[in-house]
């Protein structure tokens, strides 16, 4: 039974990314060990923290992560850091989720599924020709990946409290 309530509230957490867009554009947050106002997420330097590592091991397609929900922001992450900010164009991300260009069944080997770092690099690849970001859920937590460097400009310290107490969502 506690299996069950746990995957519902896993379900409840992870929300449509309709429920993140206004006015057409969807804000992602991201933490960093800066104090600059202003920042450069470079894909290039994917795999160097302990999440992208392990998002590495999956696809090998070069990224940056940001949050959409503070709410489901890592307390380890966020602690000591600085928290930046952007909004982009939702019709720059593609929703992986619903997966409307039906991008997961292009690239699926008919065996083995969707393969770590094989069919997983198609996918991204084939989604990176027409969109500059992916939306999608890992565990507990709705995430977009950008595929491309991004200038992000830092949160006041008193916004950042405004938006991590209300989740920010």
């Amino acid at each position: 039974m506690k299996k069950i309530i746990d995957l519902f509230n896993d379900y409840l957490l992870e929300a449509d990314m309709s429920h993140y867009e206004l006015n057409g554009k969807i804000t992602l947050y991201h933490y960093a060990r800066s104090e600059e106002e202003e920042i450069v997420l470079d894909t290039t330097r994917f795999g160097e923290s302990s999440f992208s590592k392990r998002e590495r091991e999956t696809s090998r397609i070069p990224r940056v992560f940001f949050y959409v929900d503070l709410a489901q922001r890592e307390r380890y992450i966020s602690s000591g850091r600085s928290l930046y900010k952007i909004e982009v164009n939702a019709s720059d991300v593609y929703n992986l989720k619903e997966d409307p260009s039906g991008y997961v069944e292009m690239v699926r080997h008919p065996m083995y599924g969707l393969r770590k770092q094989i069919e997983w690099d198609d996918l991204l690849n084939k989604i990176k020709e027409n969109y500059l970001g992916v939306y999608y859920s890992v565990p507990n937590m709705d995430i977009v990946a950008w595929f491309e460097n991004i200038n992000v400009p830092k949160v006041s310290e008193e916004e950042r409290s405004v938006l991590e107490k209300s989740g920010a969502a």
